[in-house]
């Protein structure tokens, strides 16, 4: 263990823990600790923090580099997952991944717990992104000092050590696991392993050939020392009501309009992973309460529009692999130009391949709220699509909805 570790203990007189959940309570009790008593500002703490969307590969990865940083770089790391602490339970791999693990999420520094009137930190480490942003970018002495992610580049925080960006891996999770085995193998706890190959196995789909993995994760699964075997737990989200499945895997996006100097354009974007047929149930009352739960989302959150991005495998036939599906659904508010723009975009796309649909019971019914018979207050424009392309996600509709709205070429 480093001297800065030690000097940290010292001054503090508590040890750090080496068992991964006791750590975790150390850790969250020692950053509240700190903060009720206001020497968070004093530079000892790092945030080590996955992306807003808390899901199990920003869980892991952020837990793991805080073991890691804290215990080997020798820099007092505690791991927050930025959602809620009631929405935990929302992921239900993210808790089944925690139990494997020996991890009560009631030991996690969960967003909610943060101060809204000061900085929680002057340091922060990120994982499965790779800008600092929102509240944590607000005081001026805020520095990344570390990153490791698997999406786009954005070319910031250029002086983090380490920064690792590296497309195309399949989960960050493994670039984490990477830099354990390459700096500290010997910290790779049992626990810390586990964490760390759930998200992988759930994010490359068990690391399948023809699947989401790539070279990293497939080098990386043998160090991580126990294969545990995963249910699909990603099954039991047919619990979730409509609003759940909104709020459990969400991202927003702050838009530049060419049209508008010095406006804004809020886009929200839902990954869900059911068909909208199986949310609605397939009759109008399931097509009602899921567009009133999306008409209410973007009220909620101040939105202008909200793209809900399904994704799901058919039932397998007999002799027959699942086929794996995507289609999107979009609640616009009636802005002229917003929608004629994200109209047109989406619709004209070559990389999602688009098919809008129409008539069913369900879709019938939703239209039905969102021309104002049961959201009086909302005016919003509603269109949902099949998606030819199902390997394009997330990652390939983001991007694609922020060129058609910043690009002065769309018109």
């Amino acid at each position: 263990m480093s001297e800065v570790v030690q000097s940290i203990q010292s001054s503090n007189s508590s040890p750090v823990p080496s068992n991964l959940p006791e750590f975790l309570w150390a850790q969250r009790a020692g950053y509240l600790r700190a903060l009720e008593q206001g020497e968070v500002q004093k530079d000892l703490w790092t945030i080590s923090m996955g992306n807003e969307a808390g899901d199990l590969d920003s869980l892991a990865s952020a837990v793991a580099y805080a073991w890691y940083a804290t215990h080997h770089v020798g820099r007092l790391t505690v791991p927050l997952l930025q959602t809620p602490h009631a929405d935990i339970y929302l992921r239900t791999e993210n808790v089944y991944a925690l139990e494997l693990s020996g991890i009560d999420p009631a030991h996690l520094l969960t967003g909610d717990e943060l101060p809204s009137n000061t900085s929680p930190a002057i340091k922060y480490a990120l994982l499965d992104h790779n800008t600092l942003a929102g509240r944590f970018a607000e005081d001026e002495r805020a520095r990344v000092v570390a990153i490791v992610d698997h999406h786009v580049d954005e070319n910031h925080h250029l002086d983090a050590s380490p920064r690792i960006v590296e497309v195309p891996t399949g989960s960050c999770s493994s670039l984490v696991a990477r830099l354990i085995q390459n700096e500290w193998p010997e910290g790779m706890s049992r626990a810390i392993a586990r964490l760390l190959l759930c998200a992988v196995l759930i994010d490359t789909g068990g690391l399948k050939a023809g699947g989401k993995a790539e070279a990293t994760d497939r080098k990386v699964a043998p160090f991580l020392l126990e294969r545990a075997e995963l249910t699909d737990a990603k099954g039991e989200r047919e619990l979730l009501s409509p609003r759940d499945l909104l709020r459990r895997d969400y991202k927003e996006y702050r838009l530049l309009p060419s049209w508008d100097n010095g406006g804004t354009v809020l886009v929200g974007l839902a990954s869900v992973p059911r068909s909208i047929e199986a949310i609605t149930g397939g009759d109008k009352r399931g097509g009602k309460e899921l567009a009133t739960a999306c008409a209410a989302w973007l009220e909620e959150k101040g939105i202008d529009a909200l793209g809900v991005l399904t994704s799901w495998k058919e039932a397998v036939k007999q002799g027959e692999k699942g086929k794996h599906r995507r289609e999107m659904l979009w609640f616009v508010r009636n802005d002229k130009e917003i929608k004629h723009r994200l109209w047109k975009g989406l619709e004209g796309s070559k990389e999602l391949e688009l098919k809008r649909k129409e008539g069913e019971k369900y879709i019938d019914s939703m239209e039905e709220v969102v021309e104002g018979k049961n959201v009086a207050k909302q005016q919003i424009k509603m269109r949902m699509y099949e998606q030819g392309n199902a390997k394009a996600t997330r990652k390939v509709t983001a991007p694609l909805v922020k060129m058609i709205i910043e690009s002065k070429a769309m018109r």
